[in-house]
């Protein structure tokens, strides 16, 4: 996403191309830099996902989004101070038994082993007048193949409605 001539985002850098996302934004008291704070020790904070009192997991065969962000192999993939924090993750998350693999922020952008995808987060921070702050958490998923995008689309298009609960709670919860 970029906006009137500003800068590539991280997550551009990262994910360029992508076959799913999931944006949800929050404002939030504070300047970027206080905001920012509360998210250095991601992918901890994805901890926070777990314990949301809802049925998180549309069906069985299918982990829920809480469980992506809580149990996946987050790397960090880039930070601007202040601005902006991207993670990712790859492999086979759209399953019962999910397959994450080891991947760098170097190997992140070409990953391309068969039948997985990977899956980048940025928590932007972007001031709001003098004193607030807002806070958007977007998500993009890549699929390498045509397999993996054809479970994928499946997978994601069952969890979105309550991947959005997910993430509002755990932005709820990092800001309160």
């Amino acid at each position: 996403m970029t906006v009137d001539n500003a800068a590539p985002t991280l997550l551009d850098q990262f994910t360029p191309r992508f076959d799913f996302a999931l944006r949800e934004h929050v404002l939030v008291d504070g300047r970027p830099d206080e905001t920012y704070e509360k998210f250095s020790a991601l992918p901890e904070v994805f901890g926070w996902a777990l314990g949301v009192p809802l049925p998180l997991r549309p069906r069985d065969c299918a982990p829920g989004f809480d469980e992506i962000l809580a149990n996946g192999r987050w790397t960090v993939l880039g930070r601007r101070p202040d601005r902006e924090i991207v993670v990712g993750a790859a492999g086979r998350f759209w399953t019962s038994f999910s397959d994450w693999q080891n991947v760098t922020a170097q190997e992140f952008p070409t990953f391309s082993r068969p039948r997985r995808g990977t899956i980048a987060i940025a928590f932007v921070h972007r001031p709001y007048g003098e004193e607030q702050t807002l806070l958007t958490f977007e998500a993009r998923a890549t699929t390498t193949d045509e397999v993996a995008y054809r479970w994928a689309d499946w997978y994601w298009h069952t969890i979105k409605p309550t991947a959005r609960l997910v993430v509002r709670q755990v932005l709820r919860r990092a800001t309160s």
